[in-house]
């Protein structure tokens, strides 16, 4: 009786047991599992946010992209992408067209300070139908004095254009042809064209023209009148 009496005791005191091995606190433990997730919870407030990565598909670079949405620019309806641009200068180039090389802006700052004055066989008459001082052919500087002379009142608007001249308005979204192929950029005969104001009273002056060079206007249209050349495109 009395050993059962000592068991008891010593069950419910928990003989044999140091502190460190007595059966631990349900709340404690759950105690403790709280401030651990809090911790956790710190941890990952505190950590840098993952770089977010956008798959984005765009014409042009995000730079241009940024400059575009603020109204800076505006890009012409039709406008090339990059890789139909690059896929076309080497079209132009298998085909012989002269091209500046690179495919930066710098080139073709470059290729216009390369080609600057009015070019091989053009001149800058200084006359009432030219007040705009343009470089012409030296074919087409008697003829359109000779339309003056009998009776054309108009005035030329453009000439000779270099490459870059000429990439700048199809850059624009202008109706014109691609730069190296254009007859504006060249001087020599046939080669060699003007643009110029009142062209359907220039296309009638010179219906009686004789001279042995031909500057025809009025083939294009209304897509580009005010076109001249030896073949009228």
């Amino acid at each position: 009786m009395l050993l059962a009496a000592i068991a008891g005791a010593c069950l419910l005191a928990g003989c044999g047991k140091g502190a460190s091995q007595q059966a631990p606190d349900a709340s404690a433990t759950m105690r403790a599992d709280a401030q651990i997730e809090r911790v956790k919870s710190t941890a990952v407030a505190r950590k840098p946010a993952a770089a977010v990565t956008h798959s984005v598909v765009a014409r042009m670079d995000a730079s241009s992209d940024r400059i575009i949405a603020e109204g800076k620019v505006h890009l012409a309806p039709g406008a090339l992408s990059d890789a139909e641009v690059k896929r076309e200068l080497r079209a132009e180039r298998r085909a012989g067209a002269v091209i500046p090389s690179g495919e930066s802006t710098e080139s073709f700052l470059n290729a216009q300070s390369n080609s600057t004055g009015p070019g091989a066989e053009a001149q800058i008459p200084e006359v009432v139908w030219n007040p705009r001082s343009k470089p012409i052919a030296d074919w087409i500087i008697p003829i359109l004095r000779w339309a003056h002379d009998h009776g054309w009142t108009g005035t030329v608007t453009s000439g000779y254009r270099t490459y870059y001249e000429q990439a700048q308005l199809n850059a624009a979204g202008a109706f014109s042809a691609a730069a190296g192929l254009s007859n504006h950029e060249t001087t020599r005969y046939p080669g060699g064209a003007v643009d110029v104001t009142d062209p359907g009273q220039l296309i009638n002056v010179l219906s009686n023209y004789h001279g042995p060079l031909k500057l025809i206007g009025g083939v294009l249209g209304p897509v580009d009148p005010e076109h001249f050349s030896a073949t009228g495109d």
